[in-house]
């Protein structure tokens, strides 16, 4: 078989047509050897580059699981700070409990006992009340007698929170009416701590509740 003539680049493309195998050595005497390896050199660049995109999104997993860990830590913290804190700001009102009286326009006479506050629920007609409103009334945080402007005795109920917030307000007044339900007299209503949750604002203004700000140092505010 004789050798086609070329004379034009439409016969070269003609006769590598006809003859496949002469487009490698055709491409090793016309490509330069970095040219003919580029795709090996491409590959493997991607390879790695794939490799360290890999390692970096590990060294990030490894990050997110050390933050979720960290963050699992100052939660655990926190909660058994939360009782520590709780009882600092307690032991404040139970010191300032005139003062939350007086910010309520009453006249504070004394603090009621743990035992005095289970024995106003023991003495009392407890019919259709909750177990859970009963349970919170007895663990009240603060519940004091006091007189108002007409000199005619009554209580307060208090809350105490680091930040006051809607579940206080709601046991303040829950128990306010349970102190009017067992003695029959007029009971009102406080929230005292640190701050307030923009929330309950509402409840302060409709003078629902009375605020008390506790005094920062008493209450162990470095504790926050």
């Amino acid at each position: 078989m004789s050798a086609p003539t070329i004379t034009t680049i439409e016969d070269i493309v003609r006769a590598l047509d006809e003859n496949p195998e002469w487009l490698e050595p055709l491409r090793a005497r016309l490509l330069t050897r970095e040219l003919l390896e580029l795709p090996k050199i491409l590959a493997e660049f991607m390879a790695a580059t794939k490799r360290r995109f890999e390692e970096i999104d590990r060294r990030f997993a490894d990050v997110d699981r050390r933050f979720v860990a960290v963050d699992r830590r100052f939660d655990r913290i926190e909660r058994d700070l939360a009782p520590i804190k709780a009882a600092h700001a307690r032991n404040a009102a139970v010191r300032e409990a005139d003062l939350i009286a007086e910010e309520s326009g009453l006249t504070f006479i004394r603090v009621l006992t743990d035992a005095e506050i289970r024995e106003l629920v023991r003495a009392s007609d407890t019919t259709g009340i909750p177990t859970g409103d009963l349970r919170s009334f007895r663990r009240a945080d603060l519940v004091m007698e006091a007189s108002d402007k007409a000199q005619e005795r009554c209580y307060l109920a208090a809350e105490i929170s680091f930040t006051a917030n809607g579940r206080d307000t709601t046991r303040a007044l829950r128990n306010a009416a349970l102190l009017t339900r067992f003695t029959g007299r007029r009971a009102y209503a406080a929230v005292a701590g640190l701050r307030y949750d923009d929330r309950i604002h509402d409840r302060f203004e409709a003078d629902e509740v009375t605020w008390y700000q506790l005094d920062a140092h008493a209450a162990g505010s470095r504790l926050t």
